[in-house]
């Protein structure tokens, strides 16, 4: 078994890399390598530094998902060509949709114990 943060970091990458990389074509190969740089960098920050902040108590998800959703959103318009603004707002917003949903799935509780 994994630690619940690494499979957080597997399901994160498991929905969100085909999506972006499907949602650009022509750059399919950059952008999913962008795509598992980026949301593993916001999963992490997520989970190990979001959660650790006493001040965001309660509040440490909404943050730690508006960040991610514009970070993620920022790589991908400015890495993107030409670029795709609406397209990595999209990609960014329905990916951290997914992947959020995917913890409230049973997948997350068989990976991690």
């Amino acid at each position: 078994m994994m630690s619940c943060g690494m499979a957080a970091l597997s399901i994160t990458l498991a929905i969100e890399v085909p999506l972006v990389a499907a949602m650009f074509p022509g750059q399919r190969v950059r952008m999913a390598i962008l795509a598992t740089i980026v949301n593993t960098v916001t999963n992490l920050t997520l989970n190990y530094v979001f959660f650790g902040m006493p001040w965001l108590q309660g509040y440490h998800v909404l943050a730690g998902e508006t960040f991610a959703l514009v970070g993620e959103a920022a790589a991908y318009a400015a890495l993107s060509r030409p670029r795709r603004v609406v397209r990595s707002v999209l990609a960014s917003g329905i990916g951290n949709a997914l992947s959020f949903g995917a913890g409230f799935t049973p997948l997350p509780y068989l990976l991690c114990r």
